[in-house]
């Protein structure tokens, strides 16, 4: 179009405008008369106008899009992606994906751009147009937009993939001429010869044909299975066909007889080793095939291009899928077309098509009715197996996602849910970024603070937080920002009146989108409450922990006090029974003495006992550096009766770590309820063996206790092994306090303690410090 000049100076006012309006009603009817898709834009993309052609093309109305999306909502984003990838490799500077990348030639070159896309319309259709696009300049060269026309050419397509089938079909039959072609008469005799191919003769040329017999030219063998193909075709003037290897073994030849006349017969001979070697490696890949198709998650399947797709093969997991039998399908009692969805049969004979047309593979997602009746969602991939430009078969792979779209269908109804319950909450929901700003709220926040949505989501939200409560607030963004929860936390949120209001808070993360999702409650008056109550509760609180200390204490006492003193007793008792009347007096003074040092050990037993009663709940049980040698002798002299009198034999082993800083009370109390156990529960079958030892585990001092004892059944005792007056053995001394303690002393301490054990053949204790 001729541009017109526009100054003032020749136009009068009233007939510029009207000139003007008249030229711009022609445009507008030129543009709508059309029938090219005509798209402008402004030059960040916006489409400002949409022709009724580009309505038609696309599915979109002009009011949908005016104003309110670019061009790029009608490209497949691949095609952009790759064009923009392409263009900078081309250009040596980065182009961003996007509508930029569709008009930068236009812009830089200023001259008109055509190239081939694939426009993606509003129900989903895919079809490829020739858009030409240009950057469009006002008189003073300042670019004010872009304009593309487009022009469908899936007609055109289509034509040229006709013209290109018809090639293939041609190159197919000239590719099918045979390499040799003979004219023998009833006689046998050669008259003719033709080949462009002389190495496939058998003789070293074709002049040694003529005029001799087939048992001149040929192997005894061969030449006998081409007199009785021969003789038949002047029988019944029927074609024969053989298929022979040649005598070197590495080649194979098929023939074609054929009747001329009652004199003469033709020949044709072409090599078919490769096909041969075809249908081999063809019948391996297919054991291969079967196997691997036997042991895939889905349904494997071989199907013709025909009407039904009549399978070649399945496997039986297509019974799981859809309730038929793999034979049912090769058979033909069904076929998939049968069962289809007949909503969705109509797309999946379009996209199967088109995949096959442009030798491009398929994905489906579709419904098909179960023999059951039941309906079912098909996940199914699929492409065409092809020999030069002949489709042989389908290949491809189907799986139920009945599963997958159920739970999307569930998932929507959640989304849905959640986006009410969001907006019609009375507590405070919200998200936020994980930079610190307010990316949603419900209408709850702004009835509370007085705040409007956009003054909110504006500013950074530490900007409401009281000065007070900014440090603690960081923290807890900061625990949150590392993928963690946080149930409970509180802070103060200023008002639009400069007041405060305390919220109660509970939140958790999305790292992946970098978003904190929170829910919070006004606790303000409770708050107040609070803080009234908190001195009266204090004092009741702190009255309430010195006698709950003071009980504890004393019920740990009690049980020290009852198991630990039981042991030195006990072993009174056996030491006192070890003399008698005929008893001398050395046996007397031998047992006064272990008697002493059970008196001394007990002594010193019940002081530290006291000791550790007069602790206090704010004072830590002392702990002090101890050497396991020094307990483990100390308990042995106060167990050292019931050690003689069970012939027991203890060794032990503290050189990988000797030492451990721990309160001496309890380390004693462990030794003595793990050994005084090992006593009450030995076998009577055999000698009680006693091993001790230590060792370093994962940075913390491991003490094991092993015996060869009565065992424990963990099966039916596992869980209740350290129940208080637990008992698992028929001893009429056993009180289920031992082990009870022992567990209590040493999870107090920060420890763990674990039990090895089977019946009859022993048991080890493993404590962790």
């Amino acid at each position: 179009m001729e541009n017109l000049p526009l100054s003032r100076k020749y136009i009068p006012d009233d007939k510029f405008l009207n000139a003007l309006a008249e030229a711009y009603r022609l445009q507008e009817a030129i543009i709508s008369a059309t029938e090219l898709a005509i798209i402008s834009t402004t030059p960040e993309g916006i489409i400002t106008s949409f022709n009724q052609a580009a309505e038609k093309l696309l599915g979109f109305t002009a009011e949908e899009v005016i104003g309110k999306h670019t061009p790029v909502l009608f490209h497949d984003p691949d095609e952009i992606v790759l064009h923009a990838k392409r263009l900078s490799e081309e250009l040596q500077e980065t182009i961003l994906p996007g509508f930029d990348a569709m008009v930068f030639r236009s812009r830089i070159r200023k001259v008109s751009e055509r190239r081939e896309w694939t426009y993606i319309s509003k129900n989903g259709q895919r079809f490829p147009v020739i858009l030409s696009v240009s950057a469009l300049w006002d008189e003073k060269e300042s670019l004010i937009g872009y304009a593309g026309i487009a022009t469908d050419v899936t007609e055109q397509k289509k034509i040229e993939e006709k013209v290109r089938s018809s090639e293939a079909h041609l190159q197919i039959l000239l590719n099918s001429i045979d390499d040799l072609v003979f004219e023998v008469n009833r006689k046998r005799v050669f008259t003719n010869v033709w080949t462009k191919r002389d190495d496939l003769l058998m003789m070293p040329s074709r002049e040694n044909y003529i005029g001799k017999t087939m048992n001149e030219v040929l192997p005894q063998p061969l030449s006998i299975l081409y007199e009785e193909a021969i003789a038949k075709v002047f029988t019944t003037k029927v074609s024969q066909h053989l298929e022979y290897p040649l005598p070197n073994g590495n080649h194979w030849n098929a023939s074609k007889i054929s009747y001329i006349d009652d004199e003469q017969v033709i020949i044709l001979v072409r090599d078919i080793t490769a096909q041969k070697q075809a249908e081999f490696l063809l019948r391996e890949s297919e054991k291969k095939f079967r196997l691997m198709a036997e042991n895939m998650p889905g349904a494997i399947y071989l199907c013709r291009n025909d009407e039904t797709y009549s399978m070649i093969y399945l496997n039986e997991r297509i019974k799981d899928i859809t309730g038929y039998t793999a034979e049912d399908f090769v058979s033909g009692k069904t076929n998939f077309v049968n069962i289809f969805h007949p909503e969705d049969a109509p797309d999946i004979f379009k996209t199967v098509d088109e995949a096959l047309a442009a030798r491009k593979s398929f994905l489906l997602e579709y419904r098909i009715y179960h023999q059951s009746g039941e309906i079912r969602w098909i996940k199914e991939v699929g492409a065409g197996i092809y020999e030069l430009d002949n489709l042989l078969m389908i290949e491809g792979i189907i799986t139920d996602i009945t599963a997958q779209k159920n739970a999307e269908t569930e998932l929507l109804k959640v989304a849905e849910e959640n986006y009410r319950l969001f907006n019609n909450s009375v507590n405070l929901s919200a998200i936020a970024t994980f930079d610190g700003y307010f990316k949603k709220l419900n209408p709850a926040w702004y009835y509370l603070l007085g705040w409007t949505e956009e003054e909110m989501k504006s500013r950074p939200l530490k900007e409401f937080i009281h000065p007070d409560d900014i440090n603690a607030t960081a923290q807890a963004m900061a625990h949150i920002v590392n993928g963690n929860n946080l149930a409970t936390f509180e802070n103060r949120y200023r008002c639009k009146d400069g007041s405060y209001r305390w919220l109660l808070w509970g939140s958790g993360s999305d790292i992946k989108h970098e978003l904190i999702y929170a829910s919070a409650i006004d606790i303000t008056e409770r708050k107040k409450s609070e803080e009234e109550l908190l001195l009266s509760k204090q004092n009741l609180e702190t009255i309430a922990l010195r006698l709950q200390e003071q009980n504890r204490q004393l019920d740990e006492f009690a049980h020290i006090i009852s198991h630990n003193l039981r042991s030195p007793v006990a072993n009174i008792k056996a030491l006192i029974n070890f003399v008698n009347d005929q008893s001398s007096i050395d046996d007397y003074r031998l047992i006064f003495e272990k008697i002493r040092n059970v008196s001394n050990n007990l002594g010193e037993t019940m002081n530290e006992l006291m000791e550790t009663l007069k602790v206090k709940n704010d004072t830590e049980i002392e702990r002090i550096e101890i050497r396991f040698k020094d307990i483990l002798d100390k308990v042995i002299q106060s167990l050292e009766g019931e050690l003689i009198q069970c012939a027991a034999n203890v060794t032990y082993d503290f050189n990988l770590a000797p030492k451990i800083v721990y309160p001496k009370t309890y380390l004693e109390s462990i030794f003595q309820n793990l050994l005084s156990n090992a006593i009450k529960y030995r076998s009577p079958d055999r000698q009680l063996t006693l091993h001790i030892s230590s060792d370093a585990y994962e940075g913390r001092t491991e003490l094991r206790v092993r015996d060869n004892g009565l065992g424990i059944d963990l099966e039916r005792f596992g869980e209740k092994l350290f129940g208080l007056h637990k008992t698992f053995h028929d001893n009429k001394e056993a009180r289920g306090v031992g082990l009870f303690l022992t567990k209590t002393q040493i999870e107090a301490m920060g420890g763990t303690v674990a039990v090895e054990s089977e019946v009859d053949r022993g048991t080890t204790f493993i404590i962790r410090f």
